[in-house]
């Protein structure tokens, strides 16, 4: 061990000096401003509230304790040389951490711990399971780690003086930080501005891999790491780290008040706008690399452990955010994870999410009206619209709007208030685009941004809109024949009509200046004729593509091609590859009433993939999307004439 806590007569005799010193002089360990609750007469503790923020270090394997209310600090050495994770349980007086260094949960019994810095012995631990733990998130007598060495949750019950690893679940995608609401788990997504969430996690976790119940981009983040998330105020907290080369100035966090009703309005693979959230940031803040962070709800103050300027701060007076000054300031060299333990935050987890709905949103060329599917409870509406025609749809769950492009008024038209209204009412457009278009066929939207795929002169429209005006950002010739469209992050994908290809243009809204704009990579999908709609879910990392077949053949020649592991699997095919049928599930036949299948959903929680079939007249259903192939019949069946674009609200 690095440091061992002896009871020698000659050390107590030391310790006891020491504290005489400490109580008789100035406080060495004082770190607090005045105004952050610090003690005035540092020849008295303060008795009040318990406030406490504990630190792991990745450099040295000590926890610091920060006692806010008295205005102290003190170090607790331990026989780890790093650790990443940390939780205190009041109930027990227990420290624990995922030590980086042993690769196991370990305990420390403070029972007895006094206000000097001092090194204790492991109470006990678990395993030596771990590869590289970077958060530590707690239900009851669940630890669950988050390992981003390749990528798991290990999940740990604890009972008694026994950490017994339960289950350990694959992730697909980078981890970091993670914490519970009520019985939901909630991920950062490493290496973007994602955030996932697994609702009731503990009751599914299973050993292997389990993707997502929803993941969401959280606009304004470069790169996420640490959350915190606070029941009684409904509060979630998300670190930036900005670019991670940057360890000085450019790193903040986002503060996402009323979380609850936010979120889970979104569907799944939405944008959490700038407007719906509080940002931190600027070089006043002193952050660069926030790694963690930690929310009293009693003082509404935010604390976070900056790796990279090697400081706890904490901020109060957040309400507008901005470039502010912290009001809590530490050194405190490689600080990593972070907790706040106090009596009234301490279990301030909140509740778990309801399961949201499943509505399907359909456009028709032949009169212009939209057809809401709810799906689970097997009902239907028809909302008429301002169109005669029209192509390309959005819903909007946490602002209740509708988008749809008009082939008859050639524009983007904004229908507010759109989920309140009843089957066969006829809605007035709130505003509309200017009549820029020629021949939409498809839209794409993130966040306030909307693109429109028009094919008549192989065109990109983008549009932002503030809830009262559209404005056109830019154009952009593509040089190919567009159809379908689909946003994969920041990377937008699309159809190449009159083939069977597929265009990927990287960091799309990097592009400001209208322009010949030309695809990052183009790759061919082997199987299909002609491909025209176009769909992907970040939650399954699913990509589904359509094949309409022969154009004149409106009856039995369509399919779908669905591609599980896509993200891999578009990073592996090179620039002019071919994505083989092999690494594809191909669904066609009489049977499938698959005739000209020009648009497409998929719904991750059922794992079901959605058609607009104009040729037959149809909108269709495939149950087991990710495992059906060849000539099956569909598993859902509507009649809807001119049936030509879809969306799928999933919440």
């Amino acid at each position: 061990m690095k440091h061992t806590l002896t009871t020698s007569i000659f050390k107590m005799g030391l310790l006891s000096m020491f504290m005489v010193m400490v109580s008789c002089s100035e406080d060495d360990n004082s770190m607090m401003p005045d105004d952050m609750g610090g003690n005035d007469d540092d020849d008295e503790m303060v008795e009040g509230r318990r406030a406490e923020l504990y630190v792991t270090n990745n450099d040295n394997g000590d926890i610091t304790k920060f006692d806010i209310t008295n205005d102290t600090q003190l170090t607790i050495g331990t026989s780890s040389t790093a650790a990443e994770g940390i939780y205190y349980d009041a109930s027990e007086d227990l420290v624990i951490q995922a030590s980086r260094s042993s690769n196991w949960l370990e305990s420390f019994d403070v029972t007895d711990l006094l206000d000097v810095d001092l090194s204790l012995d492991i109470s006990f631990n678990g395993d030596a399971d771990l590869e590289s733990p970077r958060e530590l998130a707690v239900y009851g007598d669940y630890y669950v780690v988050a390992d981003n060495g390749s990528n798991k949750f290990f999940v740990y019950q604890k009972t008694g003086t026994m950490f017994s690893l339960q289950t350990t679940v694959d992730v697909p995608f980078p981890v970091w930080g993670i914490t519970f609401k009520g019985g939901d788990l909630y991920a950062v997504v490493d290496i973007s501005s994602d955030l996932a969430v697994y609702y009731n996690f503990l009751d599914k976790a299973m050993d292997g891999t389990m993707y997502p119940d929803k993941r969401v981009t959280i606009e304004g983040i470069v790169r996420t790491h640490g959350l915190t998330y606070s029941g009684s105020d409904d509060v979630m907290v998300m670190t930036d780290i900005g670019d991670a080369a940057n360890t000085d100035d450019d790193g903040g966090f986002h503060i996402i008040n009323d979380f609850s009703l936010k979120f889970d309005a979104l569907s799944d693979g939405d944008v959490l706008t700038t407007d719906n959230q509080i940002r931190v940031a600027g070089s006043s803040t002193l952050m660069g690399n926030p790694i963690d962070v930690a929310y009293d709800s009693e003082t509404d103050i935010v604390y976070v452990s900056d790796i990279g300027t090697s400081k706890v701060l904490g901020f109060s007076s957040i309400g507008s955010g901005g470039n502010i000054a912290p009001t809590f300031n530490v050194d405190l060299t490689a600080a990593s994870s972070i907790y706040f333990s106090s009596d009234e935050t301490d279990g301030d987890m909140g509740d778990s999410s309801e399961m949201g709905m499943t509505q399907l949103y359909t456009t028709s060329t032949a009169n212009g009206n939209v057809v809401v599917y709810d799906v689970v409870n097997g009902t239907s509406k028809t909302i008429i619209t301002g169109s005669a025609t029209s192509e390309g749809i959005y819903y909007s769950g946490l602002n209740d709007y509708l988008i749809q492009a008009s082939r008859s008024n050639l524009a983007l038209e904004y229908y507010g208030g759109f989920g309140f209204n009843s089957d066969g009412v006829t809605l007035d457009i709130d505003f509309s685009s200017s009549a820029d278009l020629m021949s939409p066929r498809e839209i794409a939207v993130y966040g306030n941004k909307v693109v429109v795929s028009d094919n008549m002169n192989h065109t990109f429209y983008v549009y932002s809109h503030n809830g009262s005006s559209f404005t056109l950002m830019n154009t952009f010739d593509i040089g190919f024949d567009v159809w379908g469209i689909t946003f994969m992050g920041d990377d937008l994908l699309a159809i190449v009509d009159n083939s069977s290809d597929l265009a990927i243009f990287a960091d799309f809204f990097a592009n400001t200046e209208d322009a010949m704009l030309s695809a990052s990579k183009r790759v061919t999908i082997e199987g299909i004729v002609r491909t025209h709609g176009i769909t992907y879910s970040v939650s399954d990392d699913v990509l589904v593509m359509t094949d309409i077949g022969d154009a004149a053949n409106t009856t039995d020649d369509g399919g779908i091609h669905t591609m599980a592991n896509f993200s891999g699997l578009i990073s592996n095919t090179e620039n002019g590859g071919t994505i083989a049928l092999s690494s594809q599930k191909r669904i066609a036949g009489s049977y499938t009433e698959l005739g000209n299948p020009i648009d497409v959903a998929y719904d991750a929680k059922t794992k079901t993939v959605y058609i607009s079939e104009i040729g037959n007249g149809k909108v269709l259903g495939f149950e087991n999307s990710l495992e059906s192939e060849g000539n099956v019949y569909p598993s859902w069946s509507m009649d809807l004439a001119g049936s030509s674009s879809m969306y799928l609200y999933n919440n």
